[in-house]
């Protein structure tokens, strides 16, 4: 679809019009102009006050549940919630049934969304079934699209295993992502162990549990000369660990989960079952920590942890109910209400389209004249309210429903297509 976009402030850092406000003309699929004003008759036609766009944000770790749970979301579910939210490329993770741990769920993937205008990007399994123990075909699940390896939710705790996967996906010019979690002493917990948790009376799960499992991961990149994604790291020791690998020129990057960027552990007093997470949320000094590694550049990208659950698994009692939120709806508008006093818009705009992009080692889709239209469009400072009607995924575990939100996104333009939310 042909377009034109009136007095918009681009924000990104890539672009020669960074920070300034500009008419942008789209036709078939590329940006034909960007100037102070152009005038088209007969055109599309997009204009709000205060507008905003950047290149199409993309989350990584989107949790998918097609094929094997289709009652929780599908594709198509999946797709309307990423574009609520505003985003243009979702990396989904291999936890399916079966995993995608093979060239034919890679293909078959990227065909059932071919049509779509948001990019699925397939995340291969490292092991047969997420399983932990045999590697699998991640030559063949590269040449047919994947764009990393992990083990998606679960952490991967055989460190000989990680040890391989590093060494071969090196070799492929790809990353790992693994979450880090020691389970042998995170198993019993449910919220971040501290004085939240006995107030509330539930089991902790140590900062420990994190920071041993990421020392293991970093030094095995070392080792290997391997890229590391330390994803959603939560704990204020992971910051210091990834600022010094980088120091040391390790092929090491991080993700964080917009849950701990937002709220602390006193959240729970309230026992709500859609803010029990994983990784937890934790206490405000972790909180602090990871707010100033996102500002410093030694985070380098938010993600949703959008995990669609059954209904029935979260109307149980906290320490019964499963780990996980829905995020893709509302994760910007709850960014940017919480955190706008802290985190500048062009930072907070940049970890959700820049930075995921270079920790996947994907090229920019940066806003300039001739290249292909990526695109994400909001007002930064509009205010709305976050309603169900707003969920686009079949499951119902969103936290924030019917709050006042300050950031809405208008809609997003990619693969010729414009789509306003």
């Amino acid at each position: 679809m042909n377009c034109l976009i009136k007095k918009a402030r681009v924000i990104d850092k890539n672009s020669s019009w960074n920070g300034k406000i500009v008419d942008i003309l789209i036709k078939k699929g590329k940006i034909e102009e960007i100037s102070d004003e152009i005038i088209v008759e007969n055109i599309k036609t997009i204009g709000f006050e205060g507008l905003c766009i950047s290149p199409g944000w993309l989350d990584i770790g989107t949790t998918l549940t097609e094929p094997g749970h289709e009652d929780l979301d599908d594709l198509h579910s999946l797709q309307q919630s990423a574009l609520k939210g505003g985003f243009t490329g979702l990396a989904v993770f291999p936890n399916t049934k079966p995993s995608i741990d093979n060239k034919a769920m890679i293909d078959a993937l990227i065909k059932r969304s071919s049509d779509f205008a948001v990019d699925i990007m397939p995340v291969g399994a490292v092991t047969y079934s997420c399983g932990g123990k045999d590697l699998a075909e991640m030559f063949d699940m590269h040449s047919s699209g994947a764009v990393a390896f992990s083990e998606g939710k679960e952490s991967l705790q055989h460190g000989g295993v990680m040890l391989r996967a590093l060494k071969y996906a090196s070799m492929l010019n790809l990353s790992v992502i693994n979450r880090p979690d020691e389970r042998t002493i995170s198993e019993i917990g449910m919220v971040d162990e501290g004085i939240d948790a006995v107030n509330i009376g539930l089991p902790g799960m140590p900062v420990l549990a994190e920071t041993l499992m990421l020392q293991r991961d970093i030094q095995l990149a070392e080792y290997t000369g391997g890229s590391l994604i330390a994803h959603m790291v939560s704990t204020a020791d992971s910051v210091k660990l990834i600022k010094q690998a980088k120091r040391d020129e390790l092929k090491v990057k991080a993700t964080v989960s917009w849950h701990n960027l937002v709220e602390t552990s006193k959240i729970l007093k309230g026992f709500d079952p859609n803010h029990k997470v994983m990784p937890p949320i934790r206490n405000k000094a972790q909180r602090n920590a990871l707010i100033k590694g996102l500002t410093e550049g030694i985070i380098d990208g938010i993600v949703s942890n959008h995990t669609p659950i059954d209904l029935e698994e979260k109307r149980k009692a906290f320490s019964d109910a499963a780990f996980g939120a829905l995020g893709l709806e509302q994760m910007f508008g709850v960014l940017r209400s919480k955190l706008q006093d802290v985190v500048g818009l062009e930072i907070l705009v940049d970890k959700l389209s820049n930075g995921p992009r270079e920790v996947l080692g994907l090229e920019p889709a940066t806003i300039e004249t001739g290249n292909d239209c990526n695109m994400t469009i909001f007002q930064p400072d509009q205010k709305w309210i976050f309603t169900k009607e707003d969920v686009q995924s079949k499951s119902a575990n969103a936290p924030y429903l019917d709050m006042e939100l300050t950031g809405k996104v208008i809609g997003i333009y990619n693969r010729r297509q414009l789509i306003i939310s």
